[in-house]
């Protein structure tokens, strides 16, 4: 009997937890242009939020979707995984390793500067362009010809 009772309070315990972890992914809407030498996508998707991952997945008209996973210590590119270091020095040439989960995050980066704006922040270098507001994240850096661009669009409904 008491191995019944255990057994019942331990899976209605995990029911719990896989629920309210289920519940956490968040879907957003977005529009994303990633332009860079080894990189060039530009369309509309969602990008998903949950425990320990974001996911961006970008529709191509008439093509397979891009799809870009960060997960813990590495990020894939349509299920081709890369390290975050060995991810950012192909893709991106030579930022930190967290470069881009920065940008998704909304966070700063490492430049000197920083502006605050009423509804972000805005840090420049001489090359280097970042503006991070409510909706829109954008990242351009001219020397090595990068751009970043994501804008959060709002659900229709």
């Amino acid at each position: 009997m008491k191995n019944n009772k255990y057994f019942l309070s331990l899976f209605s315990s995990l029911i719990s937890i896989f629920f309210f972890i289920g519940c956490a992914t968040k879907t957003t809407p977005v529009y994303v242009s990633i332009k860079s030498p080894e990189i060039r996508v530009s369309d509309a998707g969602f990008l998903k939020e949950g425990y320990g991952y974001k996911e961006i997945v970008i529709y191509k008209a008439g093509s397979v979707p891009v799809k870009l996973l960060l997960k813990e210590n590495r990020i894939c590119v349509n299920n081709k995984c890369y390290n975050k270091y060995m991810f950012v020095k192909k893709y991106f040439r030579g930022y930190e390793k967290d470069f881009f989960d920065k940008i998704l995050s909304k966070k700063p980066l490492s430049l000197k500067n920083i502006q605050k704006t009423y509804d972000g922040f805005v840090q420049k270098s001489k090359n280097i362009t970042y503006i991070v507001k409510k909706n829109s994240v954008l990242f351009k850096d001219r020397k090595k010809h990068i751009i970043i661009f994501i804008k959060y669009l709002k659900e229709k409904g």
